[in-house]
């Protein structure tokens, strides 16, 4: 019993670990009033170049090529982050409909290039976990600093309540909210890059599984908080790690003819449990005052 509970413990750190490093980039975006669905795309996109950038340099050792595939996770999330800034404040696109097309633009060029450049599929040898799990473990109180304790988390706050009355107090909108968003793309790249430079050790089409969203949820359950976003995702790694138990230790539970042990049904299990915590916060969680709003006309 206590190996399994060690065992749950770890998973859950190293499950959470992801979904920390993308909650974090939806607190800076969301607090700055843009809302951020792209979270799985910039995690996808994020994961593939990371393990592409490792392949390439993987003649100048495990260390370097780990480095690159860092890099290139960051460059790459950057560079998404920017695509969703724009199309929201520049080209004033709906923010669902910009985070949406991210995701699918993200998920169709990943698995062509994927499938095109790797057909046998490949394996890198990454850097260890203990790395990004020890910058999951900083990163909620570096943000949570970051918003409460410097001037620029100070004028991020007011934008993404008040674009107007930050405006008449001689900030602008439009710069911070690029920023917030470039910023949640570049961590949420780092998710990314932990699940194919970390944990998989290679890529493959569905790695994110859903953990953008997972992520976007754990940000709504903290209440746009960054101590309480990883929260979120502790408790929703838990349950990745109590499935992933289960299986392991083929562990059977029979109830009404069911077998509610089944892989199937254990594999829903965090995404279940997704659903029943957004519900329980619906009327509770207060988002932003401008979350989704567009800034005013300067």
């Amino acid at each position: 019993m206590s190996e399994m509970i060690q065992s749950l413990i770890w998973g859950t750190l190293y499950y959470a670990t992801p979904l920390t490093l993308a909650a974090m980039g939806g607190v800076l975006s969301e607090k700055a009033g843009v809302v951020n669905i792209a979270l799985e795309g910039f995690i996808l996109s994020g994961a593939f170049t990371g393990v592409c950038a490792a392949d390439i340099t993987s003649q100048y050792g495990a260390v370097i090529s780990g480095i690159a595939g860092v890099i290139a996770a960051i460059v790459v999330g950057a560079l998404m982050g920017l695509l969703h800034a724009f199309l929201t404040q520049k080209t004033r696109m709906d923010h669902v409909v910009s985070g949406l097309g991210i995701n699918l633009l993200a998920s169709g060029a990943t698995q062509y290039l994927y499938l095109h450049v790797y057909p046998q599929g490949l394996t890198v040898t990454g850097i260890p976990r203990w790395m990004f799990l020890l910058a999951a473990a900083i990163l909620p109180f570096a943000v949570q600093w970051l918003l409460i304790r410097t001037h620029w988390g100070l004028k991020l706050r007011a934008v993404g309540e008040s674009p107007e009355g930050a405006f008449m107090a001689g900030v602008s909108a439009l710069p911070v909210r690029i920023a917030a968003v470039t910023l949640s793309g570049v961590l949420a790249a780092l998710g990314g890059a932990y699940l194919s430079l970390a944990d998989d050790h290679n890529f493959s089409t569905d790695v994110s599984a859903g953990k953008g969203y997972i992520a976007l949820a754990a940000v709504i359950f903290g209440k746009w908080n960054p101590l309480g976003a990883t929260g979120g995702a502790l408790f929703f790694g838990f349950f990745y790690a109590l499935q992933t138990e289960l299986q392991i230790r083929h562990i059977e539970a029979n109830f009404l003819g069911i077998s509610w042990t089944n892989s199937f049904l254990l594999d829903m299990l965090p995404y279940v449990m997704t659903i029943v915590a957004l519900a329980s916060v619906i009327g509770r969680a207060v988002p932003p005052a401008s979350l989704g709003k567009e800034e005013p006309a300067e």
